[in-house]
């Protein structure tokens, strides 16, 4: 089983716009999301959230009414005329953070792709780096960034010996 080493103890590893992020799991041998692999190769999945709070009460608030503003544009104008769908409020808030990956063994991880949820769970990401870690690595880390540079946090994860990771 995968546990963590070092952590904040709030798990909380950036501010994005005002909203709190927090460290929600990880799997170091999930599947490649078709979009970066259609073979299915095994990659670390990070999850994410935002930290429910006023600023994102605000946003969700506010959601709501431009939602409900392009609902009667589309019963006025139709589909074709009512304009895009307002972006869901945490997709910008939580693409901007990320994660420098390594371990004890010095294997290059890179970011492939990954996904904000919808309507409803709009505050939760997962973002994907391949390759999953080998089996002889013993420590991972996750250094966080927002927009490229660091945000001071990491959380350092054991890897049990020759076993398959899992997930945390």
């Amino acid at each position: 089983m995968t546990t963590i080493v070092a952590a904040p103890g709030d798990l909380i590893i950036g501010v994005s716009d005002g909203v709190s992020v927090r460290f929600a799991g990880i799997d170091v041998e999930a599947r490649q999301p078709p979009m970066a692999s259609p073979d299915g190769d095994r990659c670390i999945q990070i999850m994410l959230e935002g930290v429910n709070g006023s600023e994102v009460r605000e946003r969700n608030q506010q959601h709501a009414r431009d939602e409900a503003a392009w609902v009667e544009r589309r019963k006025e104008l139709g589909t074709a005329n009512a304009g895009r769908y307002p972006p869901l409020p945490g997709v910008a808030v939580m693409q901007r953070v990320r994660a420098r990956v390594t371990d004890d063994l010095g294997t290059s991880y890179q970011w492939i792709g990954g996904h904000t949820s919808g309507t409803g769970s709009e505050w939760e990401a997962s973002w994907f780096y391949f390759p999953a870690p080998p089996r002889s690595a013993s420590l991972l880390t996750l250094a966080f960034t927002l927009d490229g540079e660091p945000t001071g946090k990491e959380c350092v994860l054991r890897l049990p010996d020759g076993q398959s990771p899992g997930t945390l």
